[in-house]
């Protein structure tokens, strides 16, 4: 899918708050633009064919060996060259969630389905029963985009156990933007049939910067490599990516902040009357309009009050009434808060 993501300011000329991209956009990054700024000369040469050196950095963060760390040019391309490397597979993608999956999946001639594990209670038996007989790849995206839930660390671990020969893609690409529980890295490469994507974008609220890691054991990534072209991430990103992780103490979110400020603009929109607003574990949250059409009210916000927020229509499953935010400063959410309601009274 091209067309239909968030983040798509570049189709107006005067945002002043975006809501539609799952980042914190109030990182201050003067710093890391300075010490790119010393750096340009780089874009001058080609970089190493594989980006070895960041493997090594993040590998040694978190704790694995280099051989467990695949950089990518975003998740987008751990998510292709993952559907390349299982070309032809029995897929399960768990709905509703990131449309680059199922896209990837068709383009290399998976066979797919769908399921909506999320409507099952969690105490109800056979709650896994969507991993069919002859599963070859479930795809899962844990906090999960668009509706911000967490499956339970517990709940997952024994899930990707009990069923060997399946490959698990779990998109943790999120896992800074909650409080509970999750599989680490660390974790993630004890188990031989588990294969995590992570993104330093979002991670660090640089979305343009398309620079992301596949955390899993030596012999999972390998088949990954053989598909990976040279040169795929530029070298201007590579330096960015090594500042950031140096510097990652600069770029504490603020979490609790960010959770409680969750809750209250769930609440304050409920309060509309107009707006459903599932339960969320992360910074994001998917809302549906009782009435009207969730693209009438992004381009309302947008032209109007130069805010933006993503239409979530294109999501598997999901109808023309829903939109997704990601919370932002509380001066901001009351903006958009304030925004919607004036459209409900027009």
């Amino acid at each position: 899918m091209i067309h239909g993501h968030g983040d798509d300011i570049f189709r107006y000329s005067d945002i002043r708050a975006n809501f539609s991209s799952n980042v914190y956009n109030h990182f201050d990054h003067r710093a890391l633009y300075a010490h790119l700024a010393k750096h340009m000369e780089c874009l001058a040469h080609y970089p190493a064919p594989a980006p070895e050196q960041m493997e090594r950095r993040l590998a040694e963060t978190l704790g694995i060996d280099a051989s467990e760390v695949m950089v990518t040019a975003g998740g987008t391309e751990a998510i292709y060259l993952t559907a390349q490397a299982h070309r032809r597979s029995r897929s399960v993608i768990v709905q509703p969630t990131f449309s680059e999956y199922a896209d990837a999946c068709r383009v290399h001639e998976h066979r797919v389905a769908y399921v909506y594990p999320h409507q099952m209670s969690a105490g109800e038996d056979g709650r896994d029963a969507w991993v069919p007989a002859g599963c070859e790849v479930v795809w899962m995206c844990n906090p999960n985009n668009p509706t911000g839930q967490v499956w339970p660390r517990a709940d997952l671990l024994r899930l990707v156990r009990e069923h060997p020969a399946t490959l698990f893609v779990l998109d943790a690409s999120y896992a800074p933007f909650t409080e509970q529980p999750l599989i680490s890295p660390c974790e993630g490469v004890e188990l031989p049939n588990l294969l995590m994507l992570h993104s330093i974008t979002k991670e660090y609220g640089l979305p343009g910067l398309r620079l992301g890691y596949v955390t899993a054991q030596a012999a999972l990534l390998e088949t990954l490599r053989r598909m990976r072209m040279p040169w795929t991430v530029n070298p201007l990103a590579l330096e960015a990516g090594l500042w950031l992780v140096d510097h990652r103490v600069g770029y504490r979110l603020p979490l609790r902040e960010l959770m409680e400020e969750r809750e209250r603009v769930s609440r304050e929109l409920c309060r509309l009357g107009i707006v459903e607003v599932w339960p969320s574990d992360s910074h994001m949250l998917l809302c549906r309009l009782r009435m009207g059409r969730a693209d009438n009210l992004k381009e309302f916000l947008a032209t109007h009050h130069g805010l933006l927020i993503r239409d979530a229509s294109n999501f598997e499953g999901l109808d023309a009434g829903y939109f997704r935010i990601a919370v932002q400063t509380a001066e901001e959410d009351d903006q958009m808060i304030k925004a919607i309601t004036e459209w409900i009274e027009s």
